[in-house]
């Protein structure tokens, strides 16, 4: 079994914000880096309920605006996106959880330092994220390296998907396969796609 919780050690960090300041912001320990530039692009970005990827050198980024809150998370490059999207989709579970949100924005006079408690269901969630069941391993073959890739895949991709297979596309080395998965986590075909941007 794969131990993610050893994987999500790479983690940078995972902020909630909204359009005007940041809420929350978790970092590994002694991590003194700041990430306030990432975090104005992803602002930039006004749609609602989609996930998005941003590769910005040696980090991987990913942030979705849930309601009033934006969340992001950025890792090294050693994390795949769907583990970090797999992240981001507990720790908004848990968040909304234990804070009425809402409450707090509509007031608008609150300190930040309320949610600083939240480190540790952060670290809680790392800690518990294998027995969390909210990622599944499959193994996929790719004919252009002529080896087989170990895919990490979010439950809820898979679970939530109206139709099946659901295809989903993986970037490796250069080159990127579309990946057809059953409801049984079955790859039931893989084809070579071209990449353009």
């Amino acid at each position: 079994m794969v131990d993610y919780t050893k994987i999500l050690q790479n983690l940078e960090f995972v902020n909630i914000s909204t359009d005007e300041f940041t809420i929350f912001e978790w970092k590994p320990p002694r991590s003194l880096k700041s990430y306030i530039l990432d975090l104005n692009v992803v602002k930039q970005n006004p749609v609602s309920n989609i996930f998005f990827h941003l590769s910005r050198g040696n980090m991987k980024i990913v942030h979705i605006r849930l309601e009033n809150l934006i969340y992001t998370t950025g890792s090294n490059t050693e994390i795949q996106f769907q583990l970090l999207e797999a992240l981001i989709e507990q720790v908004s579970k848990v968040f909304n959880e234990t804070y009425d949100i809402d409450s707090y924005i509509k007031y608008g006079n609150f300190s930040t330092t309320v949610f600083n408690p939240f480190k540790e269901e952060i670290n809680k969630i790392i800690k518990d994220f294998n027995s969390l069941d909210l990622v599944n391993e499959i193994m996929v073959p790719c004919r252009v390296c002529n080896t087989v890739l170990p895919i990490t895949v979010k439950r809820s991709f898979i679970e939530n998907s109206e139709s099946h297979p659901v295809p989903l596309v993986y970037i490796h080395k250069g080159h990127a396969i579309l990946c057809f998965i059953d409801k049984n986590y079955a790859v039931r075909g893989v084809e070579l796609v071209n990449i353009t941007g």
